[in-house]
């Protein structure tokens, strides 16, 4: 599995935590690295269904992820949290204009889609907003 937990600097809950879902681990640490001074839990997975067993384990606020991914892609992640009850905030990331109908079509757990290549201070802007952190 490809987890791995950049820890809080103030001990905070799960409330204060975000999981990134992407299959290419460059886009992954990169997308880490831009989010690591925001003073929140950072877990990492390599597909959806990595994904959900972090989120059963961790149950983080908000999980970023690609549409795209090898065994479960963003879209059927998101349907898994959706069937179960969950509230934890998505964002979505693909840069398969193709992709996006789907995502858009029925995903109350979707906070927002962003289109790849991502512009990180955007994403940076999304995050903020999503876990109500002052910025």
């Amino acid at each position: 599995m490809s987890m791995a937990y950049e820890g809080l600097a103030d001990g905070g809950a799960a409330h204060r935590s975000i999981l990134v879902v992407d299959d290419e681990k460059l886009q992954r640490n990169q997308l880490v690295d831009c989010l690591s001074d925001l003073d929140v839990g950072i877990f990492q997975a390599g597909n959806g269904e990595e994904a959900l067993e972090v989120i059963e384990a961790h149950m983080p606020k908000l999980v970023i992820m690609d549409i795209r991914m090898p065994v479960l892609d963003g879209v059927e992640t998101v349907d898994q949290l959706t069937s179960i009850g969950s509230n934890i905030k998505v964002i979505l990331m693909t840069g398969d204009p193709t992709s996006l109908r789907a995502a858009y079509d029925r995903r109350p757990n979707v906070f927002t889609i962003i289109e790849k290549p991502i512009p990180l201070r955007i994403l940076r802007r999304f995050v903020i907003e999503a876990l109500e952190l002052t910025p």
